[in-house]
Parts: structure tokens; sequence; C-alpha cells
């Protein structure tokens, strides 16, 4: 193929790249994030009951916290692929790498410039907040995807003096789907576009241009239609539950907690924006100097952008607590305008950045090849080794002379990423509920007999997905109650074993933290080390009725 087919097709390696950067963490439950047990625990049941309307939490109550669309996104998957850790996770793995496609269209459609769209959507792919966001099967990554969907709209209604009827569909179709999958969020974003387009100085549109009757009605009907289908369902009880989530027990009125969640929100979207941030404000006069000399269109861009990053800053401190992932939705803009900064000025510290990310990856790789020679043997961690040592010398052999430095220093973040949870990998499994589903098999359970979990109802989430779904396991969380059915089994954590009566039961081990790490085949120097690691670890046991 020639080199000129090969450049107009880079922009397929993102996604590509972004698939193998997050895959580590993203198929197989290396952590199993605390909210993923919801939507996990509420699938199964939704479709052991065959409802695809009401979600419902462990205990059978309906759940009415969240709208419908993650629900159903993860309910699409188990349909198509059956339950596993893999399914859980897969079309928010494929979300995760469609933002970054979507990413570089808009960037591509709004600046008219391949470069800069590339920059844009690399950046996107390397930022932690989406690789980790499309590695759980939670709304973030979904509304993110939705969100810039409409963000693109709204920037090419308000760019274009002849507006594409598609563009519209893009604005109010995606923030519909986004207020179908975390709710008022969504609906204010929206409202912030149409208002900036109204009274922006550079680039202030009429109304009558915003408006497109079909494309807001249809919007407006998708959504509301699960709300109004809920309410018709289960009356007021849905929408006071619904209303306390997203706004009575969540917005704080304390001043001095938000003044400190939006200092929380500076700092960690800063955080998960290095080092680009030390690019972008390397020569501040220089940055100062290419704002000002941008015509109206590209201001009311960087306008836009702002006003995102402002509301969502407003968001993320209005909380009682703070969570890092608040700060998705603006990820895409951002790496926007940083793109077009770094595409058209002259930035400081390229190669000094992307020779210590180098740096980085190489002490973690080599820290791989150490344990794998010395302390465990582990197929996906010498797989990614190999991986990774494949992307670092195409980066030396200077395979594609036309990529540039900032998309380099996109792929060294990602990779460093990528080599880390690698290294993790055979640190952390097999899981607790691994463990404990492989142990209960060797016990001898079967479909009939009952599970009942103590503890943390995410040990007994977990055990549902590697289990496939197949056995009855009973959440029980703090109720220390033994049953009274004949064929069952417990499952408990170390610490809760004083408060069940099990003279009665045979007890064996059910799992155990940092299982695969051996004490006698480490290094002399690090086995009392490791014991102790061990010794502290979190551990389940399996009880069977005598």
């Amino acid at each position: 193929m020639e080199k000129s087919k090969i450049k107009n097709l880079l922009y397929l390696l993102v996604p590509l790249l972004f698939l193998v950067y997050s895959s580590p963490s993203a198929l197989e439950y290396l952590f199993f994030f605390p909210d993923e047990k919801y939507y996990t625990d509420s699938v199964l049941q939704m479709m052991e009951k065959d409802d695809c309307l009401t979600p419902y939490q462990a205990d059978g109550a309906p759940r009415f916290k969240k709208p419908i669309v993650t629900y159903w996104v993860l309910m699409a998957s188990y349909k198509l692929f059956g339950v596993s850790r893999i399914s859980s996770r897969l079309f928010f793995w494929l979300a995760g790498a469609a933002l970054v496609m979507i990413t570089y269209f808009m960037a591509l459609s709004v600046s008219r410039n391949k470069k800069l769209a590339l920059t844009a959507a690399f950046i996107t792919a390397a930022n932690p907040l989406v690789l980790m966001s499309a590695s759980r099967s939670i709304p973030d990554i979904l509304l993110v995807l939705f969100l810039t969907v409409s963000a693109w709209g709204f920037l090419e209604i308000m760019l274009r003096e002849k507006v594409l009827k598609k563009y519209y569909w893009m604005a109010y179709l995606g923030a519909a789907l986004a207020f179908e999958t975390k709710g008022f969020p969504a609906a204010a974003f929206a409202g912030a576009s149409m208002l900036f387009l109204l009274v922006n100085p550079w680039r202030r549109i009429k109304l009558r241009k915003i408006i497109d009757p079909l494309s807001m009605g249809v919007a407006v009907v998708i959504a509301l239609s699960w709300f109004v289908a809920m309410y018709v369902l289960h009356g007021s009880e849905y929408w006071s539950l619904f209303f306390a989530d997203q706004v009575g027990d969540r917005v704080s009125s304390k001043s001095v907690q938000v003044l400190k969640n939006t200092f929380l929100g500076v700092v960690n979207l800063l955080a998960f924006f290095l080092p680009w941030v030390l690019l972008f404000f390397s020569k501040p006069r220089q940055l100062k100097d290419f704002v000002q000399k941008q015509n109206h269109p590209h201001k009311a861009v960087f306008g836009f952008v702002l006003v995102w990053v402002v509301l969502i800053l407003i968001m993320s401190g209005a909380v009682f607590k703070f969570y890092d992932r608040y700060l998705l939705p603006v990820v895409p803009l951002v790496s926007l305008v940083l793109a077009w900064v770094f595409v058209e000025t002259q930035v400081l510290f390229k190669k000094t950045i992307l020779n210590v990310l180098l740096v980085l990856n190489v002490i973690v790789i080599l820290i791989g090849i150490t344990f794998s020679i010395f302390i465990l043997t582990n197929g996906v961690l010498i797989a990614g080794i190999g991986v990774a040592i494949l992307l670092i010398g195409l980066y030396y052999l200077n395979i594609y002379r036309n990529i540039s430095i900032e998309m380099y220093i996109a792929n060294a973040v990602a990779l460093l990423y990528f080599n880390l949870f690698v290294l993790l990998f055979p640190l952390l499994t097999p899981n607790s509920g691994s463990q404990l589903v492989a142990n209960l098999e060797n016990a001898g359970v079967t479909k009939n007999d009952e599970v009942f979990v103590y503890g943390n109802i995410r040990t007994a989430a977990s055990m549902r997905i590697y289990s496939n779904n197949e056995y009855n396991i009973i959440g029980m969380d703090a109720v220390y109650v033994l049953p009274q059915s004949k064929n069952h089994y417990l499952v408990f954590n170390q610490k809760e074993m004083a408060l069940l009566d099990l003279s009665n039961y045979d007890v064996i081990e059910g799992s155990q933290e940092w299982k695969r790490i051996s004490v006698d085949k480490s290094p002399a120097f690090l086995q009392e080390v490791i014991r102790g690691v061990k010794q502290k670890g979190s551990k389940y046991y399996i009880a069977k009725p005598k």
C-alpha cells in the first residue's frame, strides 16, 4: 500500500492501540470497581425476571438511582455473549475506542486539520480517566461518549453558516442518550451549550438557528420515555428516590466542602492531563499571543470548551464527596484544545518528557522481567512485556517518520498504563471471586445448592460473574444468620468467622490474597516482607454442613 494511503488510514490505528493499552485492566477483574456490582447484579436480576425496564438492587428491591441505558448496554452483552467478566465490560471497552474515533472526527470537522485531529485522538486515548473508565461496567464512559457527540453537534451548529441536519440530531440525540445514561448532568451540559451559542461574543447565533423541531422533539421523547415508564409502573416513589440520588443526597450545602471539592477538581483535572499541561504552559507569552490571534470562530470553540470545563468543576465541586471520574466528560474537548496549541505553536520540553516516559516504561519492563525470572513466571506478564518491547522497538527503529512527537508522547503515556497493569496481573489474579468459585466447584457445589456470601456485597457480585451466573449466590451483607435449608454453603471473610456458629460445618480455605506469590520462591531478602504482606491479605473461607 502506498505511503499516502497508509497516512490517510492512520486514524484507525488510534482506537486499535487504545484497545491494546486498556486490555489488561478491561478484560480481567484486576480491580472490581465498587459501583460495578450495582449494574451487574441488577442486570442479572432483570434477565431472571424477564424485565427490561426496572433495575433491581441485590436484595430484589427496585433501584431507581440511575437511568436505564447502562443496564441495557450490559444486558445486550450478556444476551449476546453470556455472563462472564469479559462480556461484563466488553461494550464499555469498545465504547472507549468509539470515543477516541469520535474525538478524531470532531477535531477534524472543527479544525480541518488531520494532524490536529490525530493528536487530539491520541491525547484522549492516553488519558488515564478514559483508560480506566473503559475498563468498568458503569455509566461514565457511555456518558462521555454521548456528550461528546452532543458537543460536536453544537459546535457545528455554531460554526457552520448552513447547518446540516445530522448535526442537530447529534446535538440533541446525544444529549438525550446522555440523559438516559446519567440523568441531570447531561441536561446541564445541553443547556449550557445552547446558552453559549446564544450569548458568546465571538460566534453568536440566533435562537431560530438552534431550533430544529423534529430532532428536538424526538430527543425529548427519548430522554423522558424511561422516566415516564417508571412513573407509570412505580408511581411517585420512583421519582423521589431518583431525585434524592441525583440532587438531594449528592449536592452539598457546606461552602467549605464545595470549595475543597472544587480545588480537588482543578488539581485532578491538571493531574490527569499530565504531561500535557507542562507542554501547554511551557511558553505562556506565546500561548497568550496564539489565543489573541485566533479568528472569532476559533475563539468561540475555545470559549465553548472553557464553559464545559467550568461547568464540570462546578458540578464536581457541589457534591458531598468528590470523585475524579466526574471530570471525564470534558476530556475529549480539552484534548482538542491541547492538540490545537501543540500543532500551531512551539512548546518546550517535548523530547525531555518523551525520554522520561520511555525510561519509566523501561524501568517497569525490567521489573516485570525480574519478577518473571525470580518470583513468578506468568504468561500474561511475559506476553505484555513482549508487546511493550515491540512498541518501544518500533519507536527507536523510526518505522513511521510522519508521526509527531506529541503522538509518541501519548503512546508512551498509554504504554506506561499498560505496563503497570500487566505487572499487576500476576499479583492480583486469581482474585477472590475467581478462587471462591473454583473452590466451591471442587467442594461439589451444584446448581441446586444455595451459596450464602457474608460481608461486602461486592464479593457476591464478583462470584456471580465468575460462575457465569450458574449458581444460586445469595448476598447476606452484614446479616450473620445461618440458613435453615439443607443444601447450602457459606462464604465469609476471616474477620467474620467469629460472627458465625460453625460447629456443625466443615471449613475449607476459599481464597487468599496474593495467592500466586510464593514466599519460598522469592529472593531471600524479600521473603519476610512478602510473608508479612500475605498474612495481612484478605482471606475467605467456605463452610459446608457436616
